[in-house]
């Protein structure tokens, strides 16, 4: 979809809602940019590279009664030094954001193609890479979420992602997310991550593959002049591909993740202690491309829970902190991974911005004027 076409829908929207009470223009923007760069020459499980990206998403739409969003947009994304024969593309990728909202404190139900950030639930990275995360950074289908008010961070959501459209040139592919979490009392508790992802055949390429992750976890927060955050959990990868023998896979392990932070100085590390949790990266996906299935995009999470060493270690060290009542956030530091054969380094800088306005159009509520008190004479 082109700039121009997004635009002229977004001023359709906005003429065509001038009926509704209440209503608002919301004009906004997410901005980021990412340089990641990956040494992990010492490593058997992971490929060094270096990723350097901007990406620019300017979005319009109309709020009505303060619990209704309709919203569109687009995402304009440029991969640094990118190499372009033909010369004929300004930008690596364009894509649409068209979604709407419904929001109360307690409910959230999105519909559309909206941003991941709008997901709540602690996903770890066996389930989303960083740069999945960076690079996929849209869901196309549903998203409904429950949040208490009388529990702290007390919460469950379930999200559909249709990734691919079953044709001759692309698989049909879906991911089913969901994820909870509970305060038993102040400072602990429950949870849980869970994905489902349906990875299909196309007209060309007809297998299906089966990938499930479930991820239950205890957690501890407390505060001793550093902020503490302790969570203990396991994996488990239930996954059958069934172009290859129709057998189910079952590995498993468990990871402890220990965050230090305070003043926007961060020390994170997450231990995995298991099997190889992406058994079927290797195999063949598409006989007829040669693709394996790590190459063809079974597997969202990071590569480095293929290990086979039994053992996955990260450690980050850096600056993460938000500004400007979050409008902000800027991320920095160097990553350290273990895979059971080598130390691999990793450099990371993120900056983030996402600022949002609303302006007034709705018919204003005619001002009130008390009646006269009682006893009150002309």
């Amino acid at each position: 979809m082109s700039l121009k076409k997004v635009l002229s829908l977004a001023l359709a929207l906005l003429v065509t809602g001038g009926g509704l009470q209440a209503q608002k223009i919301l004009v906004g923007a997410d901005f980021e940019t990412r340089f990641d760069n990956r040494e992990y020459a010492n490593n058997d499980f992971n490929e060094s590279q270096t990723l350097f990206s901007a990406r620019l998403t300017p979005r319009f739409g109309v709020e009505w009664q303060e619990k209704n969003q309709l919203v569109v947009g687009v995402e304009m994304l440029q991969n640094f030094g990118q190499y372009n024969p033909q010369g004929d593309r300004f930008l690596s990728d364009v894509k649409p954001l068209m979604y709407y909202r419904f929001k109360t404190p307690n409910v959230q139900a999105n519909a559309g193609i909206f941003n991941r950030k709008e997901l709540m639930g602690d996903y770890s990275a066996a389930f989303f890479s960083d740069s999945t995360r960076f690079y996929h950074n849209r869901l196309s289908g549903f998203l409904g979420r429950y949040v208490s008010t009388q529990r702290e961070k007390t919460y469950v959501e379930m999200a559909i992602d249709w990734e691919g459209m079953y044709s001759e040139a692309s698989r049909e592919m879906f991911r089913i997310l969901s994820a909870g979490r509970y305060t038993t009392r102040p400072g602990f508790y429950i949870g849980y991550a869970f994905s489902m992802f349906h990875f299909a055949g196309s007209k060309l390429n007809e297998n299906v593959t089966d990938n499930l992750l479930l991820n239950p976890y205890i957690g501890w927060e407390f505060n001793a002049f550093f902020d503490f955050d302790i969570q203990g959990g396991v994996l488990f990868a239930p996954q059958r591909g069934r172009s290859v023998d129709y057998a189910w896979r079952k590995p498993y392990g468990g990871q402890l993740d220990v965050t230090i932070s305070r003043w926007g100085l961060k020390i994170e590390n997450n231990l995995y202690l298991g099997k190889n949790l992406q058994p079927l990266r290797n195999y063949v996906a598409n006989p007829l491309t040669g693709l394996t299935y790590g190459q063809d995009g079974l597997y969202a999470g990071e590569s480095f829970y293929a290990t086979t060493k039994h053992i996955y270690n990260r450690t980050w060290v850096g600056y993460d902190r938000r500004f400007f009542h979050d409008t902000m956030h800027v991320e920095a530091g160097m990553v350290f991974h273990y895979d059971g054969t080598g130390l691999g380094t990793q450099q990371v800088v993120q900056l983030s911005v996402d600022i949002q306005r609303l302006f007034d159009i709705g018919p204003k509520k005619p001002a009130h004027h008390p009646g006269p008190r009682p006893g009150y004479r002309h």
